[in-house]
């Protein structure tokens, strides 16, 4: 993977860290910017690597200052690559063991940073070609240390690996996500289509394979 990202015009290639389905790089782009490269492992089925290009586009639909941007997703010979913006700073779990128990001042600033994105997150506005348009929300469905990312100059954090984030089945209410009408009708709500997070921080409806909803990040969060 270094000698191909060197290849396409990329520099200060790092590896970061891999995972069970792939591996992390970072590095910068000609014009200089920190970029992050999550490679799929190349021999894993096809249909376990479009799982890339569905974290890319879920990961997509949000434009927020806490969330890193996705540069895009492409294919480099056989492997799925997604390219986005570098979060700036460590991640939580490494801050923590680094710097020992946060003070409240910072824990009270993360915890409203990360009410912000969950608040954006629920109030997602699916686009509709006729423009009205109707509020999806989104899930994450991994919040924990290791994967909210502090810059400790200006003490921002943002939120990554959006790899279980799917759409609401349950909104915050409690109520069925849907439109009106026969797609309402014909909508799953039997069967969760929510990806297990880590077992450690998620909560025991999504532990338990309850319905999506914005519960399950709100628990994330908590733990």
């Amino acid at each position: 993977q270094n000698m191909i990202l060197k290849h396409h015009g990329f520099s200060d290639i790092e590896f970061i860290g891999k995972g069970a389905y792939g591996f992390v790089f970072g590095g910068l782009s000609p014009a200089g910017n920190p970029y992050v490269f999550k490679f799929s492992r190349i021999n894993l089925p096809q249909h376990v690597q479009d799982r890339l290009e569905e974290e890319a586009w879920m990961q997509q639909q949000l434009d927020h200052d806490n969330i890193p941007a996705v540069i895009e997703y492409t294919r480099i010979k056989k492997q799925s690559v997604l390219i986005m913006e570098r979060a700036k700073g460590m991640d939580l779990e490494q801050f923590s063991l680094k710097h020992g128990p946060l003070p409240p001042r910072l824990v009270v600033s993360i915890a409203a940073q990360l009410r912000d994105i969950l608040w954006a997150m629920r109030q997602f506005v699916e686009a509709k070609p006729d423009g009205q348009g109707s509020i999806k929300p989104i899930v994450h469905g991994d919040i924990k240390p290791s994967n909210v990312v502090i810059d400790p100059e200006t003490e921002t954090v943002k939120l990554i690996d959006w790899g279980s984030s799917v759409f609401a089945q349950l909104d915050a209410q409690g109520q069925p996500v849907g439109d009106t009408g026969i797609s309402m009708m014909s909508a799953d709500h039997q069967h969760t289509n929510a990806k297990l997070g880590d077992v450690y921080f998620i909560g025991e409806e999504q532990l338990n394979g309850s319905l999506s909803s914005p519960r399950f990040d709100e628990q994330g969060a908590a733990g």
